[in-house]
């Protein structure tokens, strides 16, 4: 029997001191990486995991590493979501991520849940994912082969694969996330749809536009809760690209989402609502976007 306050699963439980003694844990089977727990323990009570080893990672010190330098910001594994809500350089250089970790649960699990937590849980609907997906971030994955740790670095857009799936293979684990440093003239925003204030998204989105004079050069659009994965949206992109904004024309394009979604119908929403909510979303999200990249008042032409 499953309880949502119960854990009525037997499992082993250690706490690595080093990063290679969690990567070699971790290479056992049943092994699972524990930090902030806050997916993780929820499945566990619910029976929709049945780990056999859960390896903390919260006491190793190169996994709580934070760090903005040489135009690039370093987040470890083990850094909680409520450390990265208060720090500066996200609120002023990466406001796009500071509002989705905001709107990310309650107090209590932001500080619980870690950045990399909620990467890895894979779900479609996670939060920082869009914002993460439009400043290019990339994730940093390690092995251990022999007795040496391997890394390697893939961009965000192709870490998830399905539904609570992604590219780690057994004995693997993120370490970190590295985001680089937004361009000049650029400026992003997240937008999120939900049935009450700390519930899981409808929908969510992040745009990112790079500005020249009055037109926008180069747009990124992330939306999650519309298809297995997160997405970027390239036809609402390319439509973007080189438009002199008004309201009209930022509708037009934002009608366009659809043709890179799959939503489905569950008990949350239909497939037409995610649809037509992304699009108002995108509509919505891109004037505050618009704004930080210091461009003027869009008019309604």
């Amino acid at each position: 029997m499953s309880s949502s306050r119960i854990i009525t699963q037997d499992f082993d439980y250690i706490k690595a001191v080093s990063l290679g003694e969690a990567l070699e844990s971790l290479a056992k089977d049943g092994a699972r990486v524990f930090a902030g727990g806050t997916d993780l323990l929820n499945k566990i009570k619910t029976a929709r995991d049945n780990p056999k080893l859960l390896v903390d990672i919260t006491g190793i010190e190169e996994l709580k590493g934070f760090s903005f330098s040489e135009g690039c910001l370093l987040i470890g594994a083990a850094v909680r979501l409520s450390f990265l809500e208060d720090e500066k350089v996200i609120t002023e250089r990466y406001p796009a991520l500071h509002e989705a970790i905001k709107s990310l649960g309650s107090v209590q699990i932001r500080n619980m849940a870690t950045l990399a937590g909620n990467l890895c849980n894979a779900s479609p609907i996670a939060d920082t994912a869009p914002p993460l997906m439009v400043y290019d971030a990339e994730v940093e994955i390690s092995r251990l082969h022999n007795t040496r740790i391997e890394k390697r670095i893939i961009s965000l857009k192709d870490f998830f694969t399905g539904p609570g799936q992604t590219v780690l293979q057994k004995g693997e684990m993120v370490t970190g996330v590295r985001v680089p440093e937004p361009m000049a003239s650029s400026g992003a925003a997240f937008g999120k749809i939900a049935r009450v204030t700390m519930d899981l998204a409808k929908v969510n989105c992040a745009v990112w536009l790079k500005r020249e004079e009055a037109v926008v050069a180069e747009a990124r659009i992330a939306v999650g809760g519309a298809a297995p994965v997160p997405v970027r949206v390239e036809k609402v992109e390319k439509a973007l690209a080189g438009m002199r904004p008004s309201s009209k024309r930022i509708s037009q394009a934002a009608a366009l989402v659809g043709e890179n979604l799959s939503p489905i119908s569950d008990v949350r929403s239909t497939a037409k609502y995610r649809t037509d909510t992304a699009s108002v979303l995108i509509r919505d999200t891109f004037f505050p976007a618009w704004k930080r990249s210091g461009g003027e008042e869009i008019t309604d032409e």
